[in-house]
């Protein structure tokens, strides 16, 4: 037992406290310090923990285990699932995210499921490097919109179609039409052509959906050789933060109205009743786009990188 002075001494607690947890002092040292035993010493700090004196608390924005970060954001955001990318100082983001996701899709997707994809750079490197070792012969991949002309290979739908397909040894539908169409008249006769009806009549039954998140039009170099300036503008004036296959929306998920969106692809509303929608995204100018995304419920899965994560978080959490 300790002696009751021992114990009644908090000047002599709060000493041992400071030099253990400020000073990273052992409790050898500090018996010697102190001039106790080092048993002694134990005990004075479990009392101080015992009574509140020295409160341990584990903030989970700060840590660095991403895993505490993932459910964090999980928790706040109400996701079925949240992934964070582990930093890595040789390796992009883009790189992070993307190794993140194809482990984590080889290991969640179910056989017998119809499944949506849709593009981006992020996306495109997900698909490359999913490695599957079994045969999901009942599992169907699809596009969630056509392609665009020439433009780089990670907006090439059939294509990141065909690799995710093969990587899972599964079944595919391809779309050979251009996801942006001069006119909507175009644009009927397309959705009444036999093959491509196959597949746009099949979001509405998909089971999961795999999308990339664009950053503001002002930002991307990617669609601006295929719209019209008076498109941009459309986009720009109605505050547009982002896109999901070529879907605009702004900072509170409103879709954007615009007159000449003759898009061959699945709509924002359609994908708000797809069960499950995972997200592949990150990167510091996509974080609003993101946000919106989720808290309008077109999406519900993320996978992200740890900056991108710890700025939703601190937008959503409580002040």
């Amino acid at each position: 037992m300790m002696p009751k002075s021992l114990i009644n001494d908090k000047e002599l607690m709060i000493k041992a406290c400071k030099l253990y947890y400020f000073e990273d002092k052992t409790q050898s040292q500090i018996s010697k310090v102190l001039g106790i035993s080092r048993p002694q010493v134990s005990r004075l700090l479990s009392l101080a923990r015992a009574d509140g004196t020295v409160k341990i608390e584990i903030n989970p924005i700060a840590v660095n285990n991403i895993d505490d970060i993932a459910h964090k954001l999980q928790e706040l955001y109400k996701l079925k699932n949240s992934v964070v990318a582990p930093e890595n100082p040789n390796n992009g983001i883009i790189s992070a995210i993307s190794s993140a996701a194809s482990a984590f899709l080889s290991g969640y997707l179910k056989d017998g499921q119809i499944v949506g994809v849709s593009w981006g750079r992020t996306l495109f490197e997900t698909v490359e490097k999913i490695v599957f070792n079994k045969e999901y012969k009942s599992s169907t991949f699809i596009p969630l919109l056509g392609g665009v002309g020439q433009l780089r290979h990670e907006y090439q739908m059939n294509s990141i179609v065909e690799k995710i397909a093969n990587a899972f040894h599964s079944n595919r539908f391809y779309l050979f039409a251009p996801a942006f169409l001069q006119d909507s008249k175009t644009l009927e006769l397309m959705l009444n052509d036999s093959s491509i009806k196959l597949v746009s009549q099949l979001w509405n039954n998909l089971d999961l959906a795999i999308v990339g998140i664009g950053e503001p039009i002002s930002l991307s170099n990617a669609f601006k050789n295929i719209y019209d300036k008076s498109f941009l503008s459309s986009l720009i004036n109605q505050s547009a933060v982002g896109d999901i296959a070529a879907r605009f929306y702004n900072k509170d998920g409103v879709p954007c109205t615009l007159q000449s969106s003759n898009i061959l692809g699945v709509s924002l509303e359609q994908l708000k009743k797809v069960p499950e929608v995972i997200a592949v995204a990150g990167g510091k100018e996509k974080i609003q786009a993101i946000h919106a995304a989720v808290k309008a419920g077109y999406v519900t899965s993320l996978i992200t990188d740890r900056n991108t994560a710890l700025s939703l978080i601190e937008m959503e959490e409580p002040q």
